[in-house]
């Protein structure tokens, strides 16, 4: 009887216990904001945008001032990454309220880790020079030139961050009321928003000046590596304080939207205008000139405020057109990772082709970048049915997932499933050989 009692009651203590898990999972789905995911899918589509108007740059000839490549290349460069790395702070909350620190780490080296390699070693061919490779990968700031994982630099940092700031994140987990959150919480309801517009720029500020004078700041390296570390963690942040966050955002949009063009048009005045060289990228101190005065710290208060207003900008105005849910919103959402792997190997091709032929820089752009966006999509619709394939890439699940998308989810038989799963696998062995090709015809191209 006291075995059956004792049953029982384990029982209905596994029983509660997986409901409160249930709870909390359904909790966490109804508070998950749409705003974020489009963000998400607009930026790293923006980011296809970007890369081939800045890798075509060299068809045009610019010999006056040019507002369209101004925005793109200038202004846009300024806050798109640091938005990146904020939406992936938010992520990162919103993930590690229903896992723990163990289970937070695994989840990022896998699916962080195994593209990172897999890009390193085969998409940028470094199983040819294995060594030489290893060693580049594992240096602190090997440079643009020297990095062998090329434009996956953005995962090699997040992994980074997820890792150095899980004590962190786990220490808000267990005290979502603590002094720390709290604290976080009174500075972004802080009247009329002072503490948001104020307070994450000036310590974006205090580092840009103690870092920025020695060295060339370059995709993620030297001071660019604990800024884009800042942004990442105010993203998780914001998430924690989401109540006072989200009421805030709403009530600064007006502000923000005045004056992020105005920081703009202060930012360019100072870049074009200043004496010293690289007074916004960082290193000045290597050509003669010293590490603070008065010309440098404004310049890089304008330049951190300049960047902060417009990650804002671009929040509040998500929240107020984009918390819709759709039913694109969770296929994109799935194909932003993988795209974003692929993309530059299908980049380059079509600039060299274009740039061979001689074709109109605007026109160029404006076709290679459909065809860019095709070709990614095309990768993401093959990847997605491959098991092996799909963690390569960055795509969650496995053959559960792969079970509900076309050809698999018409047909019970187990022959037909196996024989999807061979095309699909040598579908993507050839995809990756492909890219490899248009990445060395690319280079071939150029040289013509």
């Amino acid at each position: 009887m006291n075995q059956v009692i004792d049953g029982n009651v384990l029982s209905n203590q596994m029983i509660n216990t997986q409901n409160d898990e249930n709870a909390k999972i359904m909790e966490v789905t109804k508070s998950r904001r749409h705003d974020i995911d489009w963000l998400r899918v607009l930026l790293f589509a923006l980011l296809i945008w970007f890369h081939y108007a800045v890798f075509s740059l060299g068809q045009i000839d610019i010999r006056s001032f040019n507002l369209p490549l101004f925005f793109t290349i200038g202004v846009m460069h300024q806050w798109r990454l640091a938005a990146l790395f904020v939406i992936s702070g938010m992520g990162t909350a919103f993930a590690f309220r229903r896992r723990d620190w163990k289970r937070y780490i695994k989840e990022r080296v896998i699916r962080l880790g195994i593209p990172l390699l897999f890009g390193t070693y085969i998409l940028w061919m470094g199983i040819f020079t294995p060594i030489d490779t290893t060693i580049r990968l594992f240096k602190i700031f090997p440079g643009t030139e020297e990095m062998p994982y090329g434009h996956l630099w953005f995962i090699y940092n997040l992994l980074i961050y997820s890792i150095i700031l899980t004590p962190l994140f786990t220490h808000v987990r267990n005290n979502p009321n603590g002094n720390f959150v709290n604290f976080v919480k009174k500075i972004i309801g802080t009247k009329y928003g002072f503490g948001i517009l104020i307070v994450p720029p000036f310590i974006l500020f205090i580092n840009a000046v103690l870092f920025k004078p020695w060295a060339f700041g370059e995709v993620g390296m030297w001071w660019e590596f604990p800024r884009y570390l800042l942004y990442f963690l105010f993203g998780y942040l914001l998430i924690c304080a989401k109540d006072e966050y989200f009421s805030i955002i709403d009530r600064i949009r007006l502000p923000v939207t005045i004056f992020a063009p105005l920081f703009s048009i202060a930012w360019y005045i100072l870049k074009e205008g200043s004496q010293i060289p690289l007074i916004m990228e960082g290193g000045w101190v290597n050509h003669g000139f010293p590490a603070f005065s008065f010309e440098t710290i404004i310049a890089t208060m304008v330049q951190t405020f300049h960047a902060w207003f417009w990650c804002l900008l671009i929040f509040s105005w998500a929240s107020k057109l984009l918390n819709k849910p759709s039913k694109w919103l969770a296929y994109l959402n799935e194909a932003v990772y993988p795209t974003y792997i692929v993309h530059m190997h299908l980049t380059f091709f079509p600039i060299a082709l274009f740039g061979l032929f001689g074709l109109n820089y605007y026109i160029g752009l404006s076709i290679g970048t459909i065809l860019v966006m095709i070709g990614v999509l095309i990768c993401f619709e093959i990847v997605r049915r491959t098991q092996l394939g799909r963690p390569l890439f960055g795509i969650k699940g496995g053959l559960n997932e792969i079970k509900n998308i076309f050809p698999y989810n018409k047909t019970n038989d187990q022959t037909s499933t196996i024989l999807f799963s061979i095309i699909f696998h040598f579908a993507t062995i050839g995809m990756v050989i492909a890219l490899i090709i248009l990445l060395i015809g690319s280079g071939i191209l150029s040289e013509m």
